[in-house]
């Protein structure tokens, strides 16, 4: 069973506390999306709807640090091989979700029903039309407070352009397109302060997020994933990794439900 929401008493201190107001419970679940909310990439699924190989000359130009840039070349060669705007939004209606994770978010929604200040947020390195499209397949439909996410509009060409949420240098573990880490704080600052803040993720880039949370807050972090090793080793691209806020693995949706309150 979820634990249920504490009263609150009125904020006294910074976004992220958990001073409590009577008349106010909120929180704050965030999550990524791919590997997290869907069990694969949904960039690369969208490559599985062409027979053709990627050319090798649009292979090379993933340098390891300009994903976003590389994925706006994807999408103009998928748009030649055919695949149009439907074909792609029925692919990403077809991801599997993660176990468990369709209950869970269906739980939140409805939560907010009872503490109308929590927030469902979603930051993901993916892109709108992608998180939009798998969000709106579900039944009911699935409704995020927030989407904080690279920019994919449908063009007069016929394909998706793909626009960088930022061009950020100032963090280091995140990749140019966005820091997740600078992107959550701002959400807080802006809607918060919320009574807990909840944060799952997987990858290398929901590692800069986490350290943002302090000892009040819960990280999920999903087993066998890039961002429970970087955990595990202590320091990733040259920083030390300190995270704060308590962590619990997870490689169901309901270990998280558990450990959420509602």
């Amino acid at each position: 069973m979820a634990k249920s929401g504490k009263t609150a008493k009125k904020s006294c201190c910074h976004c992220l506390c958990s001073c409590e107001d009577e008349e106010q419970v909120a929180y704050l679940y965030a999550f990524d999306f791919d590997h997290t909310i869907v069990d694969q990439n949904s960039d690369t699924a969208v490559m599985e709807i062409i027979h053709d190989p990627i050319p090798d000359n649009l292979q090379r130009m993933y340098d390891g640090t300009n994903w976003t840039d590389y994925m706006d070349k994807i999408f103009r060669f998928v748009a030649d091989e055919g695949g149009t705007y439907e074909v792609i939004a029925d692919k990403i209606s077809l991801l599997k979700p993660t176990e468990g994770m369709i209950d869970l978010l269906q739980t939140i929604s409805t939560s907010r029903n009872t503490h109308h200040h929590s927030k469902l947020l979603l930051i993901s390195d993916a892109n709108t039309f992608f998180i939009q499209t798998f969000l709106t397949s579900r039944r009911p439909p699935l409704i995020a407070d927030a989407i904080i996410t690279n920019q994919a509009d449908k063009t007069d060409e016929g394909y998706l352009k793909l626009t960088p949420y930022e061009q950020q240098q100032a963090c280091p573990l995140c990749p140019r397109n966005l820091c997740k880490g600078a992107a959550l704080e701002r959400y807080i600052e802006m809607k918060g302060p919320f009574n807990k803040v909840y944060y799952t993720g997987d990858g290398g880039n929901d590692v800069c997020p986490a350290m943002k949370l302090t000892e009040n807050d819960v990280v999920f972090v999903r087993k066998n994933f890039a961002m429970e090793k970087i955990i595990a080793h202590g320091n990733w691209k040259g920083q030390n990794i300190d995270i704060k806020a308590k962590i619990v693995y997870w490689d169901d949706a309901k270990t998280i439900e558990e450990e959420m309150e509602f």
